[in-house]
């Protein structure tokens, strides 16, 4: 521990940490702001704010990509009124939920939840939005919607990184909080802070993970009980196992192979290590991620 204390980074080290995580900080605050100033909460799915906006800190090349063509919603001016995407889909409820996909009742790429995303132009805009509470015009609404993203549906390698935010977001919160409450109590096994940071990281890895997926799996099965939190546990667990695989393996190879168990959390360096191995985490997770979404066991996220 005195070690890692007494370890000082090299200047070039400072600049390309804070050079990384500063255009990262930069990206997920135009979100952010891009977010507010469209009123995106009015159209957006709002589980989907945060998840852009923390996988921008890791992963911020690939979440503006997929934030600005399948998640950003068109600009609203004052007194206009925008679609909503809370209380979709009700009608099917737990019914649909049993086929694996709440938005489009089993294909699990084309998610109607895409309709949450943009409002439309065209004059049945209205007509869909009126009757939205009913089968008939959620349909509506989603072929709507379908259109305006490039007139097809979204492709599958979008809909499978968008999965894998989900889970990322929650992750990113959890390891940062399990980090910082290890360094704070001075937690170790056999001396060394990593093995418990494995630990809590993983354990609030877990807890968030399935609060974003709970919140996105809810509003658009309208179930907001016990059920839908085991389903969504259910979807999320095996996301969340293999995100931090990716994560946790590059943890272990920079503190012992590269730094030599030298590197304490309060450096900048240290932050870029986990912002790399987030984004390492985040492959690891494609692959069962797509396998999720292809079963039906996980569903299409907003």
């Amino acid at each position: 521990m005195d070690q890692m204390e007494q370890y000082h980074e090299p200047l070039a080290l400072i600049i390309i940490s804070s050079i990384s995580i500063g255009i990262a900080a930069i990206v997920a605050g135009w979100i952010l702001l891009d977010i507010i100033l469209r009123r995106g909460w009015r159209s957006m799915m709002l589980i989907m704010i945060p998840v852009y906006v923390i996988n921008a800190l890791y992963l911020w090349p690939l979440t503006l990509w997929t934030y600005l063509l399948y998640g950003r919603s068109q600009k609203v001016s004052k007194g206009e009124a925008a679609p909503s995407c809370h209380n979709t889909n009700t009608a099917s409820g737990a019914d649909t939920s049993k086929k694996g996909d709440v938005e489009t009742g089993g294909d699990p790429e084309t998610p109607a939840a895409l309709a949450c995303h943009d409002p439309t132009k065209d004059h049945q805009t209205t007509t869909a939005m009126e009757g939205h509470e009913t089968m008939h015009g959620n349909h509506m609404d989603h072929d709507q919607h379908q259109h305006h993203h490039h007139g097809g549906e979204r492709p599958m390698f979008a809909t499978v990184t968008i999965a894998v935010c989900h889970c990322g977001a929650g992750c990113v919160i959890g390891d940062i909080i399990g980090e910082w409450l290890v360094y704070a109590t001075g937690a170790s096994i056999n001396g060394q802070s990593l093995w418990v940071n494995f630990l809590v990281d993983f354990a609030f890895a877990i807890a968030f993970g399935i609060v974003f997926q709970y919140f996105s799996i809810a509003p658009m099965s309208g179930d907001y009980g016990v059920k839908t939190l085991i389903r969504a546990a259910k979807a999320d667990f095996f996301s969340l196992v293999f995100f931090e695989v990716g994560l946790f393996s590059w943890m272990a190879i920079f503190q012992i192979a590269i730094f030599h168990w030298q590197l304490p959390i309060t450096t900048v360096t240290y932050w870029w290590m986990m912002q790399i191995g987030m984004f390492l985490g985040h492959w690891t997770g494609i692959p069962i991620n797509w396998w999720l979404i292809k079963t039906g066991v996980k569903e299409p996220c907003a």
